[in-house]
């Protein structure tokens, strides 16, 4: 449990993975990009209380690992990070960009990838679930003013 964060109404452990893409595919972040917007998504993460596990670019898409609190939507945090990320890019890197991307095109694809990550496989979390009838798991309590074990 020592992964599990926790909050004034609920303990959790959500991480996503996500990749977003360059728009056409072109190979246009460098390194120094690739940088700039590691560090400035995890700023955009803070600002919506998320934590950014790890990051890393390529020349035409990125990898972000994200902590997030059962608050936050997915997609509100994805649509900040592309819209935030793709301003700032094009604020400091316009030559650049020019170079690949037509006039105020958009720096990311409309599309996204997006999946959960886990500690655990998803046959042992479906196999946990199915096996809570099963009289090894069923708690037996009586109500009686308190909880108490039942007796076998």
């Amino acid at each position: 449990m020592d992964n599990y964060k926790r909050n004034r109404h609920s303990v959790y452990l959500l991480t996503y993975h996500v990749i977003f893409v360059t728009k056409y595919r072109k190979k246009v972040i460098t390194d120094e990009m690739g940088d700039f917007m590691k560090n400035h998504a995890a700023y955009l993460c803070g600002r919506m209380d998320c934590d950014l596990l790890s990051a890393e670019t390529d020349r035409d898409h990125m990898h972000l690992l994200i902590s997030m609190t059962p608050d936050v939507a997915p997609v509100k945090l994805i649509n900040t990070l592309k819209t935030g990320l793709s301003r700032e890019v094009h604020l400091r890197y316009k030559e650049h960009i020019e170079k690949y991307l037509w006039g105020d095109s958009p720096f990311w694809s409309a599309s996204y990838f997006c999946a959960t990550t886990g500690s655990v496989s998803m046959e042992t979390v479906k196999k946990y679930i199915e096996e809570q009838r099963t009289d090894d798991h069923r708690r037996k309590y009586e109500k009686s003013g308190k909880y108490v074990k039942a007796k076998r």
